[in-house]
């Protein structure tokens, strides 16, 4: 009876440890999902802003692609007024995916306005060795 006893005890001590291990994981991918999916639907809010800021940028309008979201910082100027600014970065490319490549980010802003405005543009050419795989989408 002890033994039986013994081993039902390391039967369920088993099951409740790959029981936590695996919820553990299990939430840990769920909330990654969701930070990506979060991203893809708030850049899916500049989409136009982004157009024109790199016509305006680089003088004309460009084709890009890996677009993320690099920061998101609440600013908070009093108690009862917060805005937001987003930083974006994503690669431009001429033609069908050719060089040069630029690597672009894009700050945009709502502070004291109800719809996004571009406050910053940073661009800088990137060399062959630098081109990196754009994140998997969900």
């Amino acid at each position: 009876m002890k033994k039986i006893l013994t081993l039902d005890t390391l039967v369920v001590s088993i099951a409740s440890m790959t029981l936590f291990y695996y919820s553990s994981v299990q939430a840990e991918t769920v909330t990654k999902n969701e930070i990506q999916l979060r991203d893809d639907v708030i850049l899916t809010f500049p989409f136009p802003s982004i157009d024109k800021a790199i016509e305006k940028h680089f003088g004309k309008p460009k084709q890009y692609y890996c677009e993320q979201i690099l920061q998101i910082k609440k600013k908070i100027e009093h108690k009862t007024y917060s805005y937001y600014n987003v930083n974006v970065q994503l690669t431009t490319f001429e033609g069908a995916h050719d060089f040069p490549y630029d690597l672009v980010t894009i700050t945009f802003s709502n502070k004291n306005s109800m719809e996004w405005r571009v406050i910053d543009v940073k661009s800088r050419t990137l060399k062959p060795n630098e081109i990196t795989k754009c994140r998997d989408s969900l």
